[in-house]
């Protein structure tokens, strides 16, 4: 018995010890993961407290940019101002020195002007007494006093007759006839233009009524065929009821040729311009150009014997029968117009054909013609287009093309005398449309 109390105290001893190293053991680790824990907390708070001073040095660093980048911001924003204040006191003196720059050259252009009025008034002067010089010196006299410059870009006709000073083949027709029709037989052909007004539709319609139906009479196209006819118009002056009623008697006739331009009475010049440019492009072909006023009655039925000679405001003119009468003998002859009678040279100063000295220094006109009624050949149209492309423009249009251009487009006038006169003036009204052929 004592031996099993010995037994079991050894035994009971043996755990002790097996339990006391066990607890010395978790102790040890224990200690061992204190120890640990702590060290990982000292190195969290060595983490932490570098974190901590990174962010204290970061914002001290923000802190110094945002200062530096406010002060940089001042100063950008004061020289911006600066920079404002210069830009607007250089705007003010540009504007003062475009002002006084402006002001300068009004006084420079008002002081050209009295010069360039005092010199060609003195040229004026100084010419009164002198013959015309020739279309040349016409040129030259016009442009210089006019200040005109060449078309650039413009196709000159005739390049010998000089640069482009007028631009006429670049005329628009918002009312026009067909080409010519050129016969096949060896009739000659006639186109006949009348020159009107916009408003004058009382004066067209009694040309229709009248001598027009005279041109289609089998008679006189065995003689000459009316290759095209038509009444040459300019522009209305924005005057839409005019242009309307224009519009309708186009629609209704078919005769009428409406040039793109404004139509007065010094504009005259310009408007045969128009008129001979669309000849040039429509009726190369055409043997003779008969140009006439809407105020003359055309006799194409009786002889001028029988056109009497009383008094009174109606002018008749007889062309178109009696043509080839006055035609040169020489068929081929392409460069001689004929009319009626011949201008007085000297210059009228008042009324319609007013001129002022300056337009017109010299004391007479070259010889032209009272134009009511011309008969052109076909040949001269070419050749006139090209002296009106190069030659200032006359208000006077009889003048300009049977004076000056003609000399140019190298054209001899032929005048109808008292013997053979193809105007009788002073008709006491319009002749009987319905007279019988004698």
């Amino acid at each position: 018995m004592s031996w099993n109390l010995v037994k079991t105290g050894k035994q009971l001893i043996t755990q002790l010890v097996i339990i006391t190293t066990g607890l010395i053991i978790l102790a040890i680790i224990y200690q061992q993961e204190l120890s640990l824990q702590s060290s990982k907390e000292t190195a969290m708070e060595v983490k932490f407290s570098r974190l901590e001073k990174k962010l204290n040095d970061c914002e001290a660093e923000n802190k110094t940019v945002a200062s530096s980048l406010e002060t940089e911001s001042n100063l950008v924003r004061k020289n911006n101002e600066t920079l404002a204040n210069k830009i607007k006191l250089l705007e003010q003196e540009k504007n003062q020195t475009e002002q006084l720059i402006d002001r300068n050259r009004d006084k420079l252009q008002s002081n050209v002007t009295v010069i360039e009025r005092d010199f060609f008034h003195y040229m004026a002067v100084s010419l009164r007494d002198t013959p015309y010089p020739g279309v040349e010196n016409y040129t030259r006299y016009t442009v210089a006093r006019l200040g005109m410059l060449p078309f650039a870009g413009i196709e000159l006709l005739k390049p010998e007759y000089g640069p482009v000073i007028n631009n006429v083949t670049s005329f628009r027709y918002p009312i026009t006839v067909p080409a010519c029709q050129i016969p096949a037989r060896n009739n000659q052909s006639v186109f006949v233009a009348v020159i009107s007004a916009p408003s004058n539709f009382d004066k067209r319609n009694t040309i229709r009524q009248t001598w027009r139906t005279h041109l289609n009479f089998s008679y006189h196209n065995s003689i000459m065929v009316v290759a095209g006819f038509a009444f040459i118009l300019g522009l209305t002056d924005n005057d839409n009821t005019t242009q309307i009623k224009i519009e309708e008697e186009s629609k209704t006739h078919g005769d009428l040729i409406q040039i793109e331009m404004s139509d007065f009475y010094r504009n005259l010049s310009l408007k045969v311009a128009g008129l001979f440019n669309w000849l040039y492009r429509h009726c190369q072909q055409i043997d003779f150009l008969f140009k006439v006023d809407d105020d003359v009655y055309v006799n194409a039925l009786i002889s001028p014997s029988s056109s009497g000679s009383t008094t009174g405001p109606i002018r008749a003119f007889t062309a178109i029968q009696l043509a080839t009468c006055f035609l040169p003998e020489d068929k081929t002859e392409t460069t001689k117009m004929l009319c009626n009678c011949p201008k007085p040279p000297e210059v009228v100063q008042g009324g319609k054909w007013n001129v002022s000295v300056e337009e017109w220094p010299w004391k007479d006109y070259p010889r032209y013609f009272f134009g009511p009624g011309v008969l052109f050949p076909g040949g001269t149209i070419f050749p006139f287009l090209a002296s009106f492309q190069t030659t200032p423009l006359h208000p006077v249009d009889d003048l300009y093309y049977s004076g000056i251009c003609s000399e140019k487009a190298g054209v001899k006038v032929r005048w109808s005398t008292s013997s053979n006169s193809v105007m009788a003036m002073g008709q006491p009204a319009v002749p009987d449309a319905c007279v019988p052929l004698t």
